[in-house]
């Protein structure tokens, strides 16, 4: 009782926190946002546009490439106008990206060019968040914050798909990407009433090299897991399910346990234990993904997805406690972020090659079990 008490409080402390409590409603919002539409891009572009696997690939290439080479520039704006600003303009950026989704074909624009606009949305937006969210938490309740943060983003998460999946099935994808586009843009202003704080940043090799290079494979596997679980997944379940609001109701269960993982791994402070936590967390999400290989069936599928979002909490809220801990003590904090996510950019295209060249989405479920094995690292 006593425990639980001590949650509650320090639940009410964080909501006083003004930067933090502005950080985690336009999280909310912009990942409701992203959410409803996100898991359905892959489906939308073969199902409803009739784009081939490899042209999905290909676009989620230039997408990735695209936002490698604009992290350092993101890390940059953001050190000299703040995240305010970004994303204040970053909002229309995603919105006109969605516009240009369901309608390329007929503005007989390439997708790829909108693949280079989402690429660039994304780091001048989540860089400059991240570094903001590192900066002004607290180091003896880092974990508890990072478990909130993640607590609040997977609310939105779990509740997202499941929408965007009744808007499509109810209606169509046009008003789904107008639902988007409206939440995007309310999205700006809680950062609005966050303080304009300027990171310092400087890229240089010198100092990119001075960063835990232990710490890159990790960062390399997080982008890969995440491109797995949310592309590549949602492809093959749907093969099983077959209607859009069901696989949003699979993923809404999905995401309700992992706000559970995230805020019971979150209230764990013993760094030692964290250690452990993502050890044994990253041999059972291995295992998880290595067994989607041969299990069929749609019941067992969705119990899979779900498991697998509670032990993937397991690895995500220890990881990033331990690794905010130790680039928050050094002067390279903006150039950590930006240094993570080129390497988390690395780790999506390393996915996206091996299903190039063997065109099945199951070679992606190996390479995720395998990247989650290197936090045994």
């Amino acid at each position: 009782m006593q425990h639980h008490r001590h949650h509650i409080h320090y639940a009410h402390l964080i909501l006083k926190n003004k930067e933090l409590r502005e950080m985690y409603a336009a999280t909310s919002l912009k990942t409701l946002a992203l959410s409803m539409v996100g898991v359905f891009i892959p489906l939308f572009l073969m199902l409803e546009q009739g784009l081939d696997l490899q042209h999905v690939l290909t676009f989620y290439v230039v997408n990735t490439v695209a936002y490698i080479l604009a992290a350092p520039f993101a890390g940059k704006l953001a050190s000299k106008f703040g995240l305010k600003r970004l994303a204040v303009i970053t909002a229309p950026m995603f919105a006109i990206f969605y516009y240009g989704l369901y309608n390329f074909v007929n503005l007989g624009i390439s997708i790829n060019y909108f693949a280079i606009l989402l690429g660039l949305a994304e780091a001048l937006y989540w860089i400059p968040f991240i570094t903001h969210f590192i900066r002004f938490s607290d180091k003896k309740h880092r974990s508890e914050e990072v478990g909130f943060l993640s607590g609040t983003t997977l609310l939105s998460a779990m509740l997202g798909p499941f929408i965007g999946g009744l808007l499509i099935t109810l209606f169509n994808f046009t008003l789904l990407f107008i639902v988007a586009s409206i939440l995007l843009l309310l999205s700006v202003f809680p950062i609005l009433f966050t303080k304009n704080y300027h990171e310092p940043f400087k890229c240089s090799l010198e100092d990119l090299s001075k960063l835990s290079k232990k710490g890159a494979t990790k960062m390399m596997s997080i982008g890969g897991i995440n491109l797995v679980e949310f592309v590549f997944w949602p492809i093959f379940l749907f093969a099983s399910v077959g209607v859009y609001a069901e696989l949003g109701l699979i993923f809404l269960i999905a995401e309700f346990v992992a706000i559970v993982g995230s805020f019971l791994f979150g209230s764990v402070e013993n760094r030692n234990k964290l250690r452990m936590f993502l050890r044994i967390g990253g041999v059972l999400c291995a295992l998880t993904w290595f067994s989607r290989m041969w299990i069929e069936g749609v019941l067992l599928l969705a119990l899979l997805t779900i498991i697998s979002s509670f032990l993937h909490e397991m690895v995500v809220v220890p990881f990033n406690t331990l690794a905010f801990d130790k680039v928050v003590k050094k002067k390279y904090l903006s150039e950590y972020v930006v240094f993570r996510g080129i390497m988390t950019g690395i780790g999506r295209l390393i996915v996206l090659g091996v299903v190039s060249v063997s065109l099945n989405v199951k070679s992606s479920f190996i390479v995720s079990g395998l990247m989650y094995l290197t936090y045994l690292i």
